[in-house]
């Protein structure tokens, strides 16, 4: 046997998503037991540290223009209540799951911004903050809103996110004296919709997770329902071709031939083939090399002739479903067996067997005469059913016979895992494309209006502001519109052309003279291009944010002579893109982990589900027709002569193996006995049972009603020779449970019993 092995392979975890996932299944801090909503919780949390990471340095200039219109208290103290804890909510996700500490961080961290905002008007020396400079807590709202969702229910982060909006928003507002109620109204309600965005996001992710955990028990216990049903039908299957094709085979012969060699060998392939698939289960491994070797062992047992080769390429640790290596093992020997039974020995045949970390192969190749393949009778089971249908069964199973007559035949057995990690649609995840989306960006846009119309600016030119706002709404539907993310290229750079554009016509049309640029030109961009990340563009989207930059950089250059009041206009809002990048890769991983994590439990759960019930159901399809048959099989190996005895042992043996096939269901121990007594005698008996016994997951069928048990028990031993006796169960829900045929030459007799015992007999003279 050549056998040929890899080294282990290792993948390494790349990416920001995956790093956050990692941390937060690390087998010391997370314990085994954490929830999906735990589990994005906590993500969120690590999230919410690396933003707060992520925005400090684009607020640097806000902080040191707020430091000059403030008392010299306010700043520290401001960073240490809504920043410090932030960070250190980051910190405490990464290094431990304890959810009561990660709740209290968050807590502090969304109180903070709110106490800061507090303090504001205290500390505020009266001088207005430059009006080219955001407030530096205003995107402070955005992260003391995941803050607030980690840390408490949704509706309480609703109440909080109106809070914190109308807070930062209005000590910005005073501190930039703004002129204009009705513009600062406009502004809270701009600084809200930010909040919002990065409020449905994480309330849709949680929303998953938790929707991941209701249905997790459920998905399991019908996984394992199905595939313990699927196994059950695959053992009763086997059990029925092993019977029929190999079995009853072998006892025919034997009673209509007692001279021939050929019984003695026949018997003695039949009765290993028996203790083969007896012993199935424990040549059933999840280890690689366990698998391989099983292989090889099941062609080697079944065709002592077969030359096995082994290409083993999976890495030491890999294991493999038990469920796709008992098909193959199975579907193996099932071709071994072909080779052992119609090949001679010195007709060269071998089997290569191929392991890897997700797939398994067995091929099975003889110089024999061939067959074709299209003219098996399909009452044969051993091709279509030992080997097709078993590996069919197998999700990523398949099976392949190829032969033809004088060009040998070629056995390719084949499973590879299914990729169990399918893509999260981040769409549907952060629930993008949902109505609940729609409004929101239908709120932001109607918000943006009634702004724009509020406090157009310094524009020379009335249709500027309508433009403006068209090339708003134009970028709203193309980043709402369905379709699976990430959206299309052309889309994305349309979207980051219209926010170019938007900026651009309003800032090279206005008649600037210090004022304050309006929340709604200086806001959108951000707020477009961190949906633009989170629809799987980020890329697009830090090119689309960077040309925004440029086209405003260029706008403070022509009208102030330097680009950075223009990059200060939008930059610090560059956090806010940053975040959403970040949010969506987490987001996307997290869910990802998650899904996969369920769909690997779920596999789990169904492989052993499946074992169990094909070995408790190989055991009771095996056992009647081991106790009936295989003291037979073993004595026609042997070589014992075929006296009359044995045949008409052999003949009853036959029958009652057929009544298995036929009608397991009557084959009680009442029944058997009067069945055998009336064969002894010859009266020709056929058992039927139409009840569908493969629909019971019970081993025992349902009982028949005791009258029933009794007409059939007289009408058995009431027949002479030569009479013939049908006795058929009805389908279920039927009136009539049992019908029993009696026929002879000079006699019909037809006897039905209803569910309620009635027993209703018609007898007509002669056929």
């Amino acid at each position: 046997m050549g056998v040929r092995q890899a080294g282990e392979r290792t993948r390494p975890r790349t990416g920001l998503g995956e790093w956050v996932v990692a941390a937060t299944a690390t087998e010391g801090p997370a314990p085994q037991s954490e929830s999906a909503h735990d589990r994005t919780n906590r993500c969120y949390a690590i999230f919410a540290g690396a933003a707060y990471l992520i925005f400090l340095p684009f607020l640097i200039p806000a902080m040191t223009q707020a430091e000059a219109v403030a008392d010299r208290w306010w700043t520290p103290l401001a960073v240490t209540v809504a920043v410090v804890p932030g960070l250190a909510l980051g910190v405490h996700g990464v290094a431990s799951a304890n959810s009561a500490v990660r709740h209290g961080l968050a807590a502090a961290a969304a109180s903070g911004v709110l106490v800061a905002a507090a303090l504001w008007p205290i500390a505020w020396t009266g001088a207005q903050l430059d009006e080219s400079t955001v407030f530096w807590l205003g995107p402070f709202a955005v992260l003391g809103t995941i803050c607030a969702l980690v840390a408490w229910s949704t509706t309480v982060a609703v109440v909080y996110l109106v809070l914190v909006a109308c807070g930062v928003k209005v000590a910005g507002n005073i501190a930039q004296q703004t002129p204009s109620l009705l513009i600062m109204i406009t502004d809270v309600a701009c600084s809200a919709m930010f909040a919002l965005v990065a409020f449905a996001v994480g309330t849709a992710g949680l929303r998953t997770a938790a929707a991941l955990d209701e249905t997790s028990t459920a998905t399991i216990a019908l996984a394992e329902d199905s595939a313990a049903a699927r196994a059950r039908s695959a053992q009763r299957t086997v059990a029925r071709s092993l019977t029929h094709d190999t079995i009853i085979a072998v006892l025919l012969e034997a009673i209509r031939d007692d001279t021939s060699n050929r019984v003695a060998d026949r018997a003695k392939s039949a009765a290993a083939e028996l203790d083969s698939v007896l012993d199935e289960a424990s040549a059933v491994h999840s280890d690689a090399h366990l698998v391989a070797a099983g292989i090889a062992g099941a062609a080697r047992r079944n065709d002592p002739a077969m030359q096995v080769t082994i290409d083993l390429r999976a890495a030491e640790a890999a294991t493999l479903s038990m469920t796709a290596a008992s098909a193959v093992i199975g579907a193996t020997a099932e071709a071994a067996r072909n080779c052992s039974r119609h090949l001679p020995a010195h007709t060269p045949r071998r089997c290569h067997v191929t392991v890897g970390d997700q797939e398994i192969r067995s091929t099975i190749t003889d110089e024999g005469p061939g067959f074709d393949p299209r003219a098996v009778p399909p009452e044969r089971l051993g091709i279509r059913v030992s080997i097709e249908e078993r590996m069919s069964r197998v999700h990523g199973g398949r099976a392949t016979v190829t032969s033809a007559p004088g060009a040998g035949t070629t056995v390719s057995l084949a499973w590879r895992t299914e990729q169990a990690e399918r893509a999260v649609d981040a769409g549907d995840l952060l629930g993008l494309r949902s109505g609940t989306s729609r409004l929101i960006g239908l709120g932001i846009v109607a918000v943006m209006i009634i702004s724009a119309i509020a406090n157009p600016g310094p524009v020379t030119a009335p249709w500027v502001p309508v433009a403006a706002i068209a090339a708003l709404i134009f970028a709203a539907v193309l980043l709402l519109a369905d379709g699976p993310d990430p959206i299309p290229m052309v889309a994305s750079l349309l979207v980051i052309t219209a926010t170019g554009f938007m900026c651009g016509i309003y800032l090279f049309d206005i008649d600037y003279a210090g004022d304050v640029i309006p929340l709604w030109i200086t806001g959108p961009p951000a707020l477009i291009m961190a949906v633009l990340a989170l629809r799987g563009r980020p890329r697009i989207a830090v090119v689309g944010f960077l040309g925004t930059l440029a086209v405003t950089g260029a706008w403070a250059t022509a009208e102030m002579g330097g680009p950075v009041p223009g990059l200060l206009l939008i930059g610090p809002s560059g956090g806010f893109v940053a975040i959403a990048i970040v949010f969506g890769t987490v987001n996307r991983s997290v869910a990802q982990a998650l899904v996969s994590a369920r769909a690997r439990a779920t596999e789990t759960a169904a492989e052993s589900a499946a074992t169990r019930a094909a070995a408790d159901e190989r055991a009771v399809q095996l056992a009647p027709i081991t106790a009936l048959a295989r003291p037979l099989l073993i004595s026609l190996a042997q070589g014992a002569p075929i006296t009359p005895a044995l045949r008409l042992h052999c003949a009853l043996t036959e029958a009652r193996l057929r009544d298995l096939l036929r009608a397991r269901g009557l084959c009680t121990p009442d029944l058997d006995d009067a069945v055998d007594d009336a064969r002894r005698r010859g009266v020709i008996v056929t058992l039927l049972d139409d009840r569908g016994l493969d629909q019971f997951d019970d081993h025992d069928p349902p009982p028949l009603p005791g009258v029933a048990t009794d007409t059939i028990v007289d009408s058995l031993r009431q027949a002479d020779e030569g009479t013939s006796v049908r006795v058929r169960a009805s389908p279920p829900n039927r009136r009539t449970v049992v019908t029993v045929v009696v026929e002879s030459d000079d006699l019909y007799e037809f006897t039905e019993i209803d569910s309620r015992g009635e027993v209703r007999t018609r007898v007509t003279d002669g056929v």
